[in-house]
């Protein structure tokens, strides 16, 4: 008998990835982009923080085998500093969560973490 992974003979979705452009330690007040990087054929991302979500259908091919999408956030605040993470739908389903991002939010000789 085969192992359980193939139960319904769909491979498993590959799990995304996140970063942050031009980095995880923004001053206040600067802009900050999150990539989110999948496979080719994603329908939507979704950048999830807590509870909060934000989802895009607006998703580029980032190489033959690779897709992304950028979710910007023009001018970065204290509240804004925290863990974030990447999921995204690939019909029929959604993937599994990529791993946490921290982005922290420095301002003066402060810098915002959790």
């Amino acid at each position: 008998c085969g192992g359980e992974s193939h139960l319904h003979g769909q491979e498993d979705l590959p799990r995304p990835s996140i970063s942050a452009e031009p980095g995880s330690v923004i001053p206040l007040g600067s802009l900050v982009t999150f990539v989110c990087r999948g496979p080719v054929g994603v329908h939507t991302f979704r950048l999830e923080r807590g509870w909060t979500y934000n989802d895009t259908e607006d998703v580029s091919q980032a190489g033959p085998s690779e897709s992304e999408a950028r979710f910007r956030m023009d001018s970065v605040r204290e509240g804004n500093a925290g863990l974030y993470r990447c999921i995204y739908y690939k019909p029929p389903k959604w993937s599994e969560q990529s791993a946490y991002l921290e982005l922290r939010v420095k301002g003066g000789d402060v810098t915002w973490a959790l």
